[in-house]
């Protein structure tokens, strides 16, 4: 026996459901398949940053439009996604960011070291310019996920995906039955690779283990209320990235540029503690604001594509669809929306065409 749907969504990350809930909302009859639960991969944690700051004004103009996006589902969907607190970036970019934020309309304005502190007040300001995206902040990623699952309901499966086959309809096979479908759009995240092949599709990921680091705020009026970083000047040993968790007194930090990763493998463990150790030592030092001893870590896949992170590309063979890259949450609401109109037919456009954009 197989049963039928007119797309199926492999992978229940926030690209998969976005996807998911786009097709519903022209009125598709789509099943999104999830091994696990809705947001337990890649998606996985309490907080990312949303951000403007992209040193390419194609991705700025990106942001832009992501975010319009994002205001539109927390109106469909009745819950605040977004934080309005504002995202820090310092280092030697900031000017430069500075203006092409202004060319894409998004609002920010660079900062001296006494701005920085009474904006960020947890950090040891790192000297030199800053830029405050003033638009950026943190996303509530529990509210976005589960918002999203329960907008989808019966049509979230709890199962896991085998092999998807090419053809028209294409087979699904999971391990709640064979499924025939339309179309398939695979949002499998680190997976993708392996289910790709059988589909046609070969794509250059690199899979690499990423580390963040929770610390307490020690003062906790300040939760909700703490912008974004992105610490960039080097002044602390480190270039980091670090958000705020939703109106809760907790700060994730997580290494950034070259390093900040290690291979999957022997010798795997000993390399993620030594991530853990470099990301506690820039906290005692850059951000005397936190409590030092972390509260958690998080540990995490990174899919990378020749170029490096901001990488990103649709790949498509007959009736199936892939999607892969990094550094993707913030776009979400935006390639939900384009996967939904490929997977009816529409063309896909030129920023997820694998290389179409210019790497810096």
């Amino acid at each position: 026996m197989r049963r039928t749907a007119e797309v199926a969504v492999v992978g229940a990350g926030i690209i998969g459901l976005a996807t998911a809930y786009e097709l519903t909302r022209r009125g598709v009859d789509v099943r999104v398949f999830e091994a696990a639960r809705p947001g337990a991969g890649q998606s996985a944690g309490r907080t990312r940053i949303f951000r403007h700051s992209h040193r390419r004004l194609e991705l700025v103009q990106l942001a832009v439009e992501a975010r319009a996006r994002w205001e539109d589902w927390e109106e469909q969907l009745g819950v605040r996604l977004l934080g309005r607190e504002g995202l820090l970036l310092t280092g030697p970019s900031a000017e430069e960011v500075a203006a092409l934020l202004a060319a894409a309309g998004a609002p920010g304005r660079l900062l001296d070291a006494r701005a920085q502190a009474e904006v960020m007040p947890i950090l040891r300001p790192p000297g030199g310019p800053a830029l405050l995206d003033e638009l950026g902040g943190s996303t509530d990623v529990r509210a976005a996920v589960d918002g999203l699952a329960a907008a989808l309901g019966e049509r979230l499966m709890l199962a896991e995906v085998f092999a998807v086959g090419t053809g028209e309809p294409a087979l699904v096979e999971t391990s709640e039955g064979i499924w025939e479908a339309g179309r398939v759009v695979l949002c499998a995240g680190a997976a993708v690779g392996a289910l790709g092949p059988a589909a046609g599709i070969e794509i250059p990921l690199t899979i690499s283990c990423h580390a963040r680091v929770t610390f307490r705020v020690r003062e906790r009026s300040l939760a909700g209320r703490l912008p974004a970083l992105q610490e960039q000047t080097g002044a602390f040993g480190e270039t980091v990235y670090a958000a705020a968790f939703p109106n809760e007194p907790l700060y994730a930090v997580g290494l950034s540029g070259e390093g900040s990763d290690v291979p999957l493998g022997p010798g795997h463990d000993a390399a993620a503690d030594t991530l853990v150790e470099r990301i506690a030592a820039y906290a005692r030092e850059a951000l005397p604001g936190l409590d030092p001893d972390p509260d958690g870590v998080r540990l995490c896949l990174q899919t990378l594509l020749p170029g490096g992170s901001d990488n990103f590309g649709v790949w498509r063979s007959g009736t199936v669809l892939a999607l892969a890259g990094d550094n993707l949450f913030k776009f979400a609401p935006l390639a939900g929306r384009v996967l939904a109109g490929a997977a009816c037919g529409e063309s896909i456009p030129a920023w997820l065409v694998p290389g179409a954009l210019p790497q810096r």
